[in-house]
């Protein structure tokens, strides 16, 4: 989580070069890519509550590392189980009971 927020808070590299690596394309609804990190929101349709969006990467055994800049919060762990969409299950989740 260190590293995450050093990331994101541009103490590791100018934030130029962030936003060079938030260049969105479409991979498969709902993510997006850039240059390394992924870009995950849900459409408003799909929640009674808008969420907010996440930006980094996970893993294909349930590993997470995001950063939701709307709410200033980093989220990092592992779910240990190889379901590729059960970090992003639980960020919304997580989100909405802290809200």
């Amino acid at each position: 989580m260190t590293f995450l927020r050093a990331f994101f808070e541009g103490r590791l590299f100018d934030k130029a070069f962030l936003e060079w690596m938030t260049r969105w394309n479409p991979i498969f609804f709902p993510l997006r890519y850039g240059y390394g990190l992924m870009y995950f929101q849900l459409p408003r349709y799909f929640s009674i509550t808008p969420l907010p969006e996440f930006i980094g990467h996970s893993g294909s055994t349930g590993s997470f590392a995001f950063a939701c800049p709307s709410r200033s919060l980093y989220l990092t762990g592992t779910l240990n189980v190889i379901t590729p969409s059960r970090p992003f299950s639980f960020m919304m989740n997580l989100v909405r009971a802290i809200s």
